[in-house]
């Protein structure tokens, strides 16, 4: 995934582990081919930093409605 195309609340797969993730942070500088970008994996507490390649969109239509998909979060707070 291009630095360029990274937006904040997007949906990715981290293509390391398989697991989806939503972008929580803007791309800062690592080298000049390679940004490092926070993302907080779902239904998990866990936030990593992730080199912007190892990260892949989810299609549109699963992205939350801001960013024109139609995802809802279904999973249940107590």
């Amino acid at each position: 995934m291009k630095a360029s195309e990274i937006k904040i609340g997007q949906r990715v797969k981290v293509l390391n582990n398989g697991m989806n993730a939503l972008i929580v942070g803007p791309p800062e500088y690592y080298t000049p081919r390679a940004k490092l970008v926070r993302i907080k994996y779902e239904h998990s507490t866990r936030y990593e930093y992730t080199i912007n390649h190892q990260l892949e969109a989810l299609p549109t239509e699963e992205q939350y409605p801001a960013l024109g998909g139609s995802h809802v979060n279904t999973e249940k707070r107590f």
